[in-house]
């Protein structure tokens, strides 16, 4: 076997070793190549070949396991796998947002305030800010209206 096919095998075989993480990762919220690559560095996660992740190692990686999703022109269409993320993130953080709502923060302001102090990373692991948990409370409230059916005594409007 020659020597870059050796790499090729040790680099399907490293891909397949960490799909999962990766895809966990995914549904946590990185979903661009280079949050990927930053948090798979963050955690000291070695590439194939023991360097560190960049932009097109995350791409070559996400090839091999067949994660890319290819939208029209050959252009990653991503829009649907980040929906999916945010609303994943979202469910994981209701909870606790259920609990700060009925300690009594309900506003945007008060709840930013209490994430920031019960130190509750945001999905990139950046702070929070006003605009995000608007953002958040409002991909909650699509989630539970998606959940709700209708009485049998309602009329659509």
């Amino acid at each position: 076997m020659s020597g870059s096919q050796a790499n090729k095998r040790r680099a399907e075989v490293h891909a397949a070793a960490y799909s999962s993480t990766i895809q966990e990762l995914r549904s946590a919220g990185f979903v661009s190549r280079r949050t990927l690559a930053d948090e798979l560095n963050r955690r000291g996660i070695p590439t194939a070949r023991g360097g560190k992740w960049h932009y097109t190692t995350v791409v070559r990686t996400l090839t091999r396991l067949g994660l890319l999703t290819w939208g029209t022109g050959a252009r990653v269409n991503n829009g649907e796998a980040k929906k999916l993320a945010a609303d994943a993130r979202a469910e994981a953080l209701a909870p606790t947002i259920a609990k700060i709502q009925s300690a009594g923060f309900v506003s945007i302001h008060a709840i930013t305030r209490e994430l920031r102090e019960r130190e509750i990373p945001t999905p990139q692991g950046g702070k929070w800010h006003p605009g995000t948990v608007r953002r958040l409370l409002l991909r909650l409230q699509r989630q539970e209206a998606s959940l709700r059916t209708p009485d049998e005594g309602d009329e659509p409007k």
